[in-house]
């Protein structure tokens, strides 16, 4: 993978799945990964890119929202717990440092002995993401890196890999308190796009006056991928989940006990 031409690859997949005739893969596509279609808006036929049905939405009422921390999307949780140390992000395998997932110092402080979560969205998932908790954007940036698999066969053979692909650190200000959501790229997944930002070139901006409730959609990937929610010590989690679980969008992750 490291010789692999990923942003190629990557490149000329979009290319292809926002093309046109990729509509005849999305046949193929759920039989392949096993899509689950009873939960989706509309009808197939209302999907002319495998693009879209990539970044499709989910029907009316599909997603019951929970109480406490909800699942930001659908998927496979890889990590859960407490962050290791003052400042180390410990993800299935690999240590490394929080300040370098995130890229700010301060942030990593402000973090340190704090909770984090992580969910692993497969491409058969539903690749919108979601608010966990009442919350407004507060910064955003975009951390350019490589475009690695995420699957679980590589985060097992490439050291601090979650710390080392293309992602978007997003910090938020909420009722709790603060808390940051990581979006990482993919191969594959060259996009990722945000409600609340807009492209500058290789920046982005943040739109003012943004606020979502918990379970309203605040962004989705052009393919399947990882989101890491990672919360200060004040929060005093406790969790309703495991690794190995497969959630979805809403499920309640942990209760918040603030002391």
């Amino acid at each position: 993978m490291y010789a692999f031409p990923k942003r190629a690859y990557t490149f000329c997949l979009r290319r292809f799945v926002d093309s046109g005739i990729s509509r005849r893969a999305i046949p193929w596509f759920i039989r392949h990964y096993n899509v689950e279609l009873r939960d989706i808006a509309g009808d197939l036929s209302d999907y002319h890119t495998l693009g879209e049905f990539f970044a499709r939405q989910l029907r009316h009422g599909a997603r019951p929202i929970e109480d406490g921390v909800t699942s930001p999307t659908d998927g496979l949780v890889r990590e859960v717990g407490r962050l290791e140390g003052s400042h180390r992000l410990w993800v299935k395998g690999a240590l490394f440092d929080l300040a370098q997932l995130v890229q700010d110092d301060r942030l990593a402080e402000e973090l340190s002995g704090g909770y984090v979560v992580t969910v692993y969205l497969s491409p058969r998932d539903y690749h919108r993401i979601h608010a966990p908790v009442d919350c407004a954007p507060e910064r955003v940036w975009r951390i350019p890196g490589s475009l690695f698999p995420v699957n679980p066969a590589s985060t097992r053979v490439i050291p601090g890999l979650l710390a080392r692909n293309e992602r978007v650190v997003t910090r938020f200000s909420s009722p709790l308190g603060p808390f940051v959501m990581v979006m990482v790229g993919a191969c594959g997944v060259g996009t990722i796009r945000l409600r609340y930002a807009v492209n500058r070139g290789r920046r982005l901006k943040l739109i003012p006056g943004q606020a979502y409730r918990r379970g309203e959609e605040i962004g989705h990937f052009a393919l399947g991928s990882t989101v890491l929610v990672l919360f200060p010590a004040s929060w005093g989690l406790q969790w309703s989940v495991e690794v190995g679980d497969h959630v979805r969008m809403g499920q309640s992750l942990a209760t918040v006990s603030m002391g």
